[in-house]
């Protein structure tokens, strides 16, 4: 089986890799719009969950390679892997497999935030069954404030934020915590949106002039294309939507190549405005 699919930006290589899937209750997932106006986009299972595929993205820029929102990994309850109807296959490590590459070749990971979908396979059991890093020669960026909320989580937030995801990486010192929108490498950088999380922030890569962005969960599928259609998780619903608003236009405007991390059919592609409605232009399936 293929997993994965990779494209030229400039200079750079991208590569859109997998890391399972989960199934997540469609209420959850859609927020504030009616099940039965969601239901006719996705299959529902008999729990009333749908299912969300993982797509981490690497970014081969010559001198780095760059790993973005790694994914799930495996280290959960089984209470946890029941409620959220955890697959494992295709895993991080297979998808790296396909392409000649291993954790170990891995020297700079970004993460758009720090809930468990897409950093939980930054760590993971050794042979004794202690947590250690994935990527060993990785340093993992993230924002301070993302940070300092996920090492503190409160009632509504403990729920997607596991300490054992990524506090072993500060432990093993391969943590660089940065403020705001800097460049991480030449030709990847970050962006602060909030929304989703306080300080959620989306990844660029600008190589030649071609730009693709990882959208994290400010857009994790098309789906959630349209502006007032937020998930129940997001934390700052009406910041998404505002945020929305002037990525769409900057996408379009820009050309930028849109990276989505949770749709199991589009990886990526290009934003369009008919007038009426935005649409999603599929690039990478």
């Amino acid at each position: 089986m293929e997993i994965v699919k990779n494209l030229k930006l400039g200079d750079f290589e991208l590569f859109f890799l997998r890391d399972g899937s989960f199934w997540l209750d469609g209420g959850g997932y859609f927020g504030i719009v009616p099940k039965v106006i969601w239901q006719k986009l996705l299959y529902v299972d008999e729990l009333n969950r749908v299912k969300l595929n993982i797509n981490p993205m690497l970014v081969k820029t010559g001198k780095h390679n760059v790993l973005i929102d790694p994914g799930m990994g495996n280290k959960y309850s089984d209470k946890l892997k029941k409620v959220f109807r955890m697959e494992y296959q295709p895993s991080i490590e297979q998808s790296l497999a396909e392409i000649g590459m291993n954790p170990d070749d891995i020297d700079i990971v970004v993460a758009t935030h720090l809930h468990f979908d897409h950093v939980g396979a930054c760590t993971r059991y050794d042979s004794s069954g202690k947590v250690v890093p994935t990527f060993r020669n990785a340093i993992h960026y993230t924002q301070k404030g993302e940070w300092e909320n996920a090492i503190h989580p409160n009632e509504r937030t403990k729920g997607t934020y596991f300490l054992e995801n990524y506090v072993p990486l500060m432990e093993a010192g391969l943590v660089k915590i940065v403020e705001g929108n800097v460049e991480i490498v030449p030709g990847v950088s970050v962006e602060v949106t909030g929304g989703h999380t306080e300080h959620h922030q989306i990844i660029f890569a600008k190589s030649e002039e071609e730009i693709a962005v990882y959208f994290g969960g400010i857009v994790s599928a098309v789906t959630h294309l349209k502006i007032p259609y937020t998930m129940g998780f997001d934390l700052y619903p009406v910041e998404v939507m505002e945020k929305r608003k002037e990525l769409y236009q900057r996408a379009i405007e820009g050309k930028w190549l849109v990276c989505l991390e949770h749709d199991p059919k589009n990886r990526a592609g290009y934003f369009e405005f008919d007038g009426k409605n935005y649409q999603f232009n599929k690039k990478v399936g």
